[in-house]
């Protein structure tokens, strides 16, 4: 029997970001494919002194060992990677179920110590966490899909290996909406070209949004939430949206990848992680039908350019050229390919794939 470890927080209920719609899609798919929920309802961690935190650690720990224990030989549990609640005797409960027979796959949505572990609010406390808990919690997996080339050969290089690994290629994004399938769009007015972007605005996170007025040429569309108005020309707020309904809202040529400090490049810890990762924002432009503009030293670059499904800058700069090199008929062309991809992603392609290939193999 087929099963998936579902984690549930009170708090992400009807939130407008895209935090909790990546993991709500694999369940939705999972679902569809007949696989079984295995439902655990997150406890709360409400203090921070260390002695709670130990409590916290082994309680979680037999928390989730009560509700899996029951796996066993000719079961397959899907947990979606990292786990809403931390023990560092996580692995021990799928080394367990491995004894016994059940093979443990293991879903990357995010490697926290590539993301967080030198950002300067992530406390020592944490910092000692990720380090102790990620690495042996996926080596205690049969398999772990990652997210693109890039961030298996970082997974090798942490010792995991290669024949535990597989790509997804791209986070699928379930949704009701279809794009149009003749493109309406058109770069060829007299208005400026529009690239949009959806995501956490909070200047305090994404700093780049501060200096869009230095980006000549182009106007920028923002979506999502901590939006601050600073009076920039060439930049208009449309509003926040839950991730459902967010890709019927998107108006614009291009949709934007890019996060850090700086328009220069994607610098600092969140600049950084796009070396590694697959954005889920890439999934929602593609699935909307819109080209993307992503930073060409990006895990997804290579991607986007052998699909034609959009340009690479190295700076924000850099976008009005690129976007005056594309003509008509190759804009139309990254428009018809987002749309093939559209309907995949809608399907849940990228996961039913992944998921067919390791268990075809096991």
């Amino acid at each position: 029997m087929n099963y998936y470890l579902k984690e549930r927080d009170a708090l992400e209920t009807y939130q407008k970001n895209a935090g909790s719609k990546a993991r709500k899609d694999v369940e939705d798919i999972l679902d569809s494919l007949g696989w079984q929920p295995v439902q655990v309802a997150v406890p709360f961690k409400r203090n921070k002194k260390l002695s709670a935190a130990v409590f916290s650690h082994v309680r979680n720990f037999f928390f989730y060992f009560y509700r899996l224990k029951a796996l066993g030989r000719g079961d397959t549990l899907l947990v979606q990677f990292p786990p809403r609640s931390h023990s560092l005797f996580f692995p021990i409960i799928y080394r367990f179920l491995r004894l016994k027979g059940a093979k443990v796959i293991i879903l990357i949505h995010d490697i926290e110590q590539l993301r967080f572990l030198h950002l300067d609010e992530t406390s020592s406390k944490s910092q000692v966490r990720i380090k102790l808990e990620e690495m042996p919690l996926l080596k205690s997996a049969d398999s772990i899909i990652c997210h693109n080339e890039v961030m298996r050969n970082y997974l090798r290089e942490q010792g995991i290996p290669d024949k535990k690994l597989i790509t997804l290629g791209v986070f699928d994004y379930l949704t009701d909406f279809e794009p149009d399938t003749e493109s309406k769009r058109s770069l060829e007015t007299s208005g400026k070209p529009e690239v949009l972007l959806a995501g956490n605005l909070n200047p305090g996170k994404s700093i780049y949004l501060t200096e869009l007025h230095k980006v000549p040429d182009i106007q920028f569309h923002l979506y999502g939430v901590g939006y601050e108005d600073r009076g920039q020309e060439n930049v208009t707020y449309m509003g926040s949206f839950l991730p459902e309904e967010l890709p019927g809202e998107l108006s614009g040529h291009y949709g934007l990848v890019w996060d850090g400090t700086s328009i220069e490049t994607c610098d600092g810890p969140f600049g950084n992680y796009l070396r590694f990762n697959d954005p889920h924002k890439l999934s929602l432009y593609l699935v909307s039908g819109l080209p993307v503009i992503v930073w060409a030293e990006s895990a997804v670059a290579g991607f986007v350019k052998e699909e034609s499904l959009g340009i690479t800058v190295s700076s924000l700069k850099d976008i009005p050229q690129a976007i005056s090199r594309v003509s008509p008929t190759e804009y139309e062309t990254m428009v018809q390919n987002t749309l093939k991809f559209s309907a995949r992603l809608r399907d849940g392609y990228y996961l039913k794939h992944a998921l067919e290939e390791r268990l075809t193999h096991d």
